[in-house]
């Protein structure tokens, strides 16, 4: 490599910040929250001394408007670096001499600084080795007053320090040293993981640094493939495995939407195996080693429906749709006109999906929402709104909490053929507003309770809907493994309820201790837990604790007690540090 840049040694130390010349271009009347002036100004530059082919700073404010510098002996620099409005840099040529320096304007008028620029010799940089280097690779710095340098940056200004002061034990600071030789004439570092391919640059590592570049690149390995894989009728879930060297730098598998996916390497086999996510999208999958570069691997196309039918071209609203072809487990969701909402589906494979028609669905053309996020157009559909009055979305019914004593609140289609409504096979009073029907739910609600609308034309629609039932409520503080038995010995009647109902106890946590724990007693069988609800213990942060009763569980808590007026024995709810607010049953 040939020999670079060389400044005197000494004055390498002697680092200053020179005040400049404002010209009359500078507006100082203008308005600024700066530090600097207002208007076109310079305030300092530095360093001076300064290394030829090392980098010049000025500071101040709208230097964006400068078109050039002079520098005596060169000509005129019009390769500015512009960082900010207020900040330029150049890098003095090797034929710089000592002088006033001077910013050309755009608008024909200057700015020279008040001090002179100097310089500092005969540092340099006459070479370095190896040229390519992996992450983690000795990289070795041959010159002159190298000594001199405190910092070896890399390209994207990631640096290795001579010393770097770290934390020590009791709040003490120790010195690390970085380098792993600095002499006179030499310079030793290991290359950082996020090391990327670029100039290398010497600093001084002041305030305002003196910087010299390499002449030549150094080349920092990166993964690669001899050709980028391509693959097709790609599924989420799928492994794909790709070849090529330095996979082991590879700390991130991404694709194009910035998604990442597992992934898993053979040294053995030089190949990375990867998992295709569920939102992928088509397009490339990239590798990540630590410096942040992207390497393409591989091209992916997920694979979409195909041959999409459905079962009839004329269908009913609140129906069930059955679509069938290829690809179809590739189905999020489907799209109904008139609908602002896409519909789930009820069920799905690879060959059929099956999805209830919105009662406000239009005909026209329905569109497929695939699990990458991509909407395509399907098929074109007669839909025929029933005359019978239904509820417009079904799904509501399993996504909401209804409760005993309190009105049930749904949307509903061809409100006005309404005549009837019954909950749990007794007719109820309803109430209606526009499309909203107001339905109040009686005590005899349960679990798996009916709810059946009833036309004017005698059609009956109906639902199955499990309600909500506070059946105690209040403030009862558990202790350590005292008991509530509120809801024993009479205090509910539990042959009503059925297999399969959830049972949800509410409450808040004791924060002065981390052990809280709950269990689910009969007092029929001495405060032991229900044959299938274990005790459990409680997470921090947590609320409720809920379980299914089996009929085995029941017949525990249904058991009476001849010896006590045949009273009925219950639920006892006990364990420790936690207040019990509500019992529910749905």
């Amino acid at each position: 490599m040939n020999k670079i840049y060389k400044f005197s040694a000494w004055w390498m130390a002697c680092l200053v910040l020179l005040s400049s010349l404002t010209f009359t271009a500078c507006d100082t009347n203008d308005l600024d929250t700066n530090q600097y002036k207002g208007g076109i100004s310079l305030n300092v530059f530095g360093p001076s001394p300064v290394l030829r082919g090392g980098e010049l700073r000025f500071l101040g404010c709208g230097l964006d408007q400068v078109a050039s510098v002079l520098i005596p002996g060169c000509d005129a620099i019009t390769d500015i670096q512009l960082i900010s409005a207020e900040e330029i840099r150049v890098i003095v040529p090797q034929t710089a001499l000592p002088g006033y320096v001077t910013l050309m304007l755009r608008n024909g008028e200057s700015i020279v600084t008040k001090t002179q620029l100097t310089y500092s010799e005969p540092v340099s940089i006459e070479s370095f080795s190896p040229e390519s280097v992996r992450p983690g690779d000795v990289l070795t710095i041959k010159g002159e007053y190298l000594n001199l340098m405190s910092q070896v940056v890399f390209a994207k200004d990631v640096i290795v320090s001579d010393e770097m002061v770290v934390e020590g034990e009791e709040g003490t600071t120790e010195s690390v040293n970085r380098f792993l030789k600095h002499t006179r004439n030499e310079i030793q570092v290991r290359v950082p993981e996020e090391a990327q391919s670029g100039k290398i640059i010497l600093s001084d590592g002041a305030e305002i640094p003196n910087r010299l570049y390499s002449e030549v690149e150094l080349q920092v390995v990166l993964p690669s493939v001899a050709e980028v894989a391509d693959y097709n009728n790609i599924k989420p879930g799928a492994t794909l495995t790709v070849t090529g060297e330095n996979f082991d730098l590879v700390k991130e598998v991404r694709m194009e939407n910035g998604e990442t996916m597992l992934f898993t390497y053979s040294a053995e086999q030089k190949a990375l195996t990867f998992t295709i996510p569920c939102g992928a999208v088509n397009g490339p999958i990239y590798v990540v080693p630590a410096s942040g570069v992207l390497v393409q691997v591989a091209e992916i196309k997920m694979a979409t429906p195909e041959d999409v039918k459905a079962q009839e071209t004329e269908i009913t609203a609140g129906k069930e749709l059955t679509l069938t072809g290829k690809n179809m487990d590739m189905i999020a969701a489907v799209l109904f006109p008139g609908v602002e909402k896409a519909v789930e589906p009820t069920s799905l494979s690879e060959t059929e999906v099956k999805v209830v028609v919105p009662g406000e669905a239009q005909s026209g053309m329905i569109q497929l929402v695939l699990t990458s996020g991509e909407t395509i157009s399907s098929l074109e559909l007669t839909v025929t709104a029933p005359k019978y009055c239904h509820i417009a979305d079904e799904n509501v019914l399993k996504t909401n909490d209804y409760f005993v004593g309190e009105d049930m609140v749904v949307d509903v289609v061809n409100i006005g053929e309404l005549a009837e409504v019954r909950v749990a096979g007794a007719k109820v009073n309803y109430t209606s507003s526009g499309s909203q029907l107001t339905i109040p739910v009686p005590e005899t609600a349960g679990h798996d309770s009916s709810v059946e609308l009833i036309s004017k034309d005698g059609t009956c629609k109906k639902y199955t809907v499990s309600f909500t039932k506070v059946i105690w409520e209040g403030s009862s503080d558990i202790g350590n493994w005292g008991g509530n038995q509120a809801l024993g010995w009479d205090g509910y009647d539990w042959s009503s309820v059925q297999p399969g109902t959830i049972i949800t106890v509410y409450y808040t946590l004791n924060t002065g201790t981390t052990d809280w724990q709950i269990r689910l007693g009969g007092c029929a069988i001495g405060w032991k837990e229900l044959p299938n609800i274990p005790p459990a213990s409680l997470e921090a942060g947590s609320t409720k604790f809920s379980a299914a009763l089996t009929e085995e569980d029941l017949e525990v808590l249904s058991r009476r007690n001849p010896d006590d007026n045949n009273k009925m024995y219950g639920l006892v709810v006990t364990g420790c540090n936690f207040t019990m607010t509500k019992v529910t049953l749905k």
